[in-house]
């Protein structure tokens, strides 16, 4: 492993590794930045803390959802809102890439919703698309091997096992586009649900964004 890249060699020669230009303002209280700056997974693993399948299964969903709302490519992270479950992996990846966050009530936990699985609305439109993961796309022995490990009654080479079976996963995801390995719908009468985090005030720090 390169430790420049934090991620393997193979999977940095996949031909579809998610990529995502990002649109950001230029400072607290500024315009937007003209300039789009580019995620990578390494930044994602930076963010996160490792590469896992779980990592790599929210980046793909996100890439395929924020494709259908921004079709021009550019992602403006002061104008989403997202619905993620509880993982620590797709939690993660949602915050960053979107830019939403739970304290200012953008980012909601829903327990019911799968890894994997996110609701993303553009803000300033109200439009909202549901992604979730083709179901035929993950390998029943990662969840098989999941639920091992969670039940307590496991050796320790079945640790090391879960490790290879994720890595593999994401190599798996890395070589489709994202379009093939999942499934993206338009939520056209969708009741966004209150905050699940405590109100501590709105975000202003992009209020100005569009100054003249």
């Amino acid at each position: 492993m390169s430790d420049t890249l934090l991620i393997p060699d193979w999977l940095a020669r996949a031909p579809h590794l998610p990529r995502f230009q990002v649109r950001d303002t230029l400072h607290k209280y500024g315009r937007y930045d003209p300039r789009p700056k580019t995620v990578i997974i390494e930044d994602l693993v930076r963010f996160h803390g490792h590469l896992c399948g779980g990592l790599m299964e929210a980046a793909v969903a996100l890439r395929a959802a924020l494709d259908v709302l921004f079709p021009d490519g550019v992602i403006d992270r002061t104008d989403l809102a997202i619905i993620s479950n509880n993982s620590a992996c797709g939690g993660d990846v949602a915050t960053y890439l979107t830019g939403a966050r739970a304290r200012f009530g953008a980012h909601i936990i829903d327990l019911g919703l799968s890894g994997g699985e996110f609701i993303v609305r553009k803000v300033s439109t109200g439009e909202t698309v549901h992604v979730r993961m083709r179901p035929e796309v993950y390998p029943r022995e990662v969840k098989a091997q999941m639920r091992k490990l969670e039940s307590g009654d496991f050796m320790a080479e079945d640790v090391d096992l879960f490790g290879d079976l994720q890595w593999a996963y994401a190599g798996l995801l890395a070589s489709m586009p994202p379009s093939q390995a999942t499934l993206v719908d338009f939520l056209t009468e969708f009741s966004w649900p209150e905050p699940t985090c405590q109100n501590l005030g709105r975000r202003r720090d992009n209020d100005f964004k569009d100054a003249s």
